[in-house]
C-alpha cells in the first residue's frame, strides 16, 4: 500500500518526463527522416484522398541531381505546418480554387506538357497552371495515387517562392514532369 501511495504522489512527475521524452524522441524521428528545403521538393494536394507516400516514392524514382527526397502532403497538412505550405514547390489545385490562389503561382515555363496531352491555365497571358484532371473526360495524370473528386478539374502549379525555380536547378520541374507522366 506504501509503495502504491508513493507512485501516486509522484504521478505527476513521472508524466511531465514521459511527455518530455516523447516530444525529444519525436524531434529526433523528424531530423532522421527529413532534410533541408534545398535538398527536396515539397507537393501539396488539394484532394480529399490522397496516397501521399506512394506518390511521393513514385516521384522519387526520378530524382533530380541534388536532391534527396520528395514530401508530398494534402492541403489538410497546414493545419499542422502553414510554413511549409507557403514554402512548398508544386501545387495540385482544384479548378475552382484556382482564380482565388493566382498571386502565389509561376509560370510554368520550361514545362513540357504538350505531351500529356493536357490543356494549360492561362491568365493574363501567362500560363500558371497545366490541367492534370479532367472531369469531364474522367482522365488525367496520377490517379492511382490521388482521389480527385468528380465534376471538379485539378491544375498542376508551381509556387512563385519555390527554392527551385530560381535556383538553376529545375528540380520542381522535373517532379512536375515526372508526375504529369505517371498514368
Amino acid at each position: 500500500m506504501r509503495v502504491l501511495k508513493n507512485i501516486v504522489t509522484q504521478l505527476h512527475r513521472w508524466v511531465f518526463w514521459a511527455l518530455l521524452s516523447a516530444v525529444f524522441w519525436a524531434w529526433i524521428f523528424t531530423l532522421l527522416t527529413d532534410t533541408v528545403p534545398a535538398k527536396k521538393v515539397t507537393l501539396f494536394v488539394q484532394t480529399e484522398d490522397c496516397r501521399t507516400e506512394e506518390l511521393a516514392l513514385r516521384l522519387e524514382e526520378e530524382l533530380p541531381p541534388g536532391i534527396k527526397m520528395v514530401k508530398v502532403h494534402p492541403f489538410s497538412y497546414m493545419l499542422f505546418d502553414n510554413g511549409e505550405l507557403q514554402t512548398a514547390d508544386l501545387y495540385v489545385v482544384r479548378g475552382s480554387e484556382m482564380e482565388s490562389l493566382l498571386p502565389d503561382f509561376a509560370p510554368l515555363d520550361g514545362l513540357d506538357w504538350s505531351g500529356a496531352g493536357l490543356e494549360p491555365y492561362v491568365a493574363e497571358g501567362r500560363t500558371l497552371g497545366v490541367k492534370i484532371w479532367d472531369a469531364a473526360s474522367g482522365t488525367g495524370a496520377a490517379e492511382d495515387y490521388l482521389g480527385y473528386e468528380p465534376g471538379e478539374d485539378y491544375y498542376l502549379c508551381m509556387n512563385a517562392d519555390s527554392l527551385h525555380l530560381g535556383s538553376g536547378d529545375g528540380a520542381a520541374l522535373r517532379i512536375a514532369e515526372a508526375l504529369l507522366k505517371i498514368g
